[in-house]
């Protein structure tokens, strides 16, 4: 135990500047979400989009919902088959392809829970704006669902009636869902700097690996007392410390203030902690299968802009983008971001994917100081 306190404690007296910088790049993280907020607003400015609807169920449900975008929400709906609605939509004619199911009023009047599709090929914003406004409507019909008890007469009477006690509240549940995916929008931004940020501050506990290296004290360092086990995890924890301080500031402040998240405070933090390892551990591991401080930066380079890519950072991966979409699966950075951005329909498996990727870096790196020490022994 005094071996791992002795290895982080050192390793956080040289890695002062990397302190101050994590703490900087989680302030600016705050500024980030807050110049993130207004790309929510994006598309609602516009006077129309035009918006493609598959009607799979013709019921008056389904008519009322695409009145109410029509209407209230300043969509231009058009209805045609659905093979003509890929072409416009690759060809962007169309912003959005939204496709009402099959007995969605049924399913509905039953208290069943019903997902309404929507596809883009639009940026991150598009779909935002576009799926608020479609929970906004289905918040309010699963109002009058509840009320009406599994009775579809009184579930239309609901739906159609004008009196002040029965009349939903579509516009009210749009603006509060609006300021929900105003937070989601902003948070989601600041992201997506951070993980390029955070794969960059971790070069300064690579760079002090490296020169224990070069400079003989991980030599001395492996050949006493202190097993390959202390030093990955004194050096680990001091690097997890700088790596959380960059990340944990903005959920933290998120928190303080009351902003409401998809994902839940206490899966974020997990989530935060663990990118922080795997993070910490990838740095560690890059120290010591690299020598060159040039060829790290290069690598540590292309690290942190292609997983920021894969990962959907600066626009979403589509399932269309082919061999694209498969080769982002294999970066944390996707589960992670994809995570953070409230886009998983399974965050539990998410934050596996994540912790496996951290255990399988770790035990790389002990193996890798392991070896070097039996080699430095003989």
């Amino acid at each position: 135990m005094n071996n791992i306190r002795t290895v982080f404690t050192g390793m956080l007296k040289r890695l002062k500047t990397a302190l101050v910088i994590a703490l900087l790049a989680g302030l600016a993280s705050i500024a980030l979400y807050y110049c993130g907020r207004p790309i929510a607003d994006i598309y609602s400015v516009q006077d129309k989009i035009d918006v493609a609807v598959i009607d799979n169920d013709r019921s008056e449900l389904s008519a009322m919902l695409k009145n109410y975008l029509s209407d209230k929400m300043s969509m231009n709906i058009i209805e045609d088959e659905q093979e003509k609605f890929n072409d416009k939509l690759i060809n962007r004619d169309v912003s959005a392809i939204i496709e009402i199911p099959q007995n969605f009023e049924k399913n509905t009047i039953d208290g069943k829970d019903v997902k309404i599709k929507s596809t883009t090929l639009d940026d991150y914003e598009n779909g935002t704006y576009i799926s608020v406004y479609i929970e906004g409507f289905m918040r309010s019909v699963n109002i009058a669902s509840s009320a009406a008890k599994g009775n579809a007469e009184l579930f239309s009477k609901i739906m159609n009636s004008d009196a002040a006690d029965t009349k939903l509240t579509q516009e009210n549940a749009v603006v509060s869902d609006m300021e929900n995916e105003y937070v989601a929008a902003g948070f989601t931004f600041s992201e997506g700097f951070m993980i390029m940020l955070v794969t960059a501050i971790g070069m300064f506990i690579t760079l002090a690996v490296m020169d224990d290296r070069q400079y003989g004290t991980y030599s001395r360092m492996a050949i006493s007392s202190v097993t390959g086990i202390q030093y990955i995890v004194g050096t680990l924890g001091a690097s997890v410390l700088i790596s959380l301080i960059s990340l944990i500031i903005l959920p933290l402040y998120l928190l303080v203030t009351g902003a409401q998240m998809n994902a839940g405070y206490p899966l974020i933090f997990v989530a935060v902690m663990i990118y922080s390892l795997f993070n910490s551990a990838l740095s560690i591991m890059l120290a010591q299968l690299i020598s060159s401080k040039q060829a790290l930066a290069t690598l540590s380079g292309c690290i942190a802009s292609v997983g920021a890519l894969l990962g959907g950072a600066w626009f979403p991966i589509d399932e269309t983008a082919g061999m694209l979409k498969y080769l982002s699966y294999i970066t944390p950075q996707y589960w992670y971001f994809n995570f953070m951005s409230g886009a998983s329909e399974q965050p539990v498996i998410n934050i596996c994917v994540l912790i496996l990727y951290t255990l399988l870096i770790m035990l790389a790196s002990a193996a890798l100081f392991g070896r070097k020490s039996v080699v430095s022994k003989a």
